[in-house]
């Protein structure tokens, strides 16, 4: 292997844990707000809301429009 080679794996490698990083870090956040008791939006999914305890109740987000015409 060339060393620009090992060098653009180093950086793909980077990025792949940055990302890790950034997700842990967005899964702790909203841990901390359902213990808090505060409701999560989830953009494109709807939103999570603490029921007590441990239990958390997904109210999907609504639909929108209609279907797409064919095109």
């Amino acid at each position: 292997m060339k060393p620009p080679e090992i060098l653009d794996l180093l950086k793909q490698q980077d990025r792949g844990e940055e990302a890790a990083d950034a997700l842990a870090r967005a899964v702790e956040s909203i841990l901390k707000r359902l213990k808090r008791g505060e409701s999560v939006s989830l953009p494109g999914l709807g939103r999570l809301v603490p029921e007590g305890g441990r239990q958390v109740r997904l109210e999907p987000a609504p639909k929108r429009g209609g279907r797409r015409e064919p095109r």
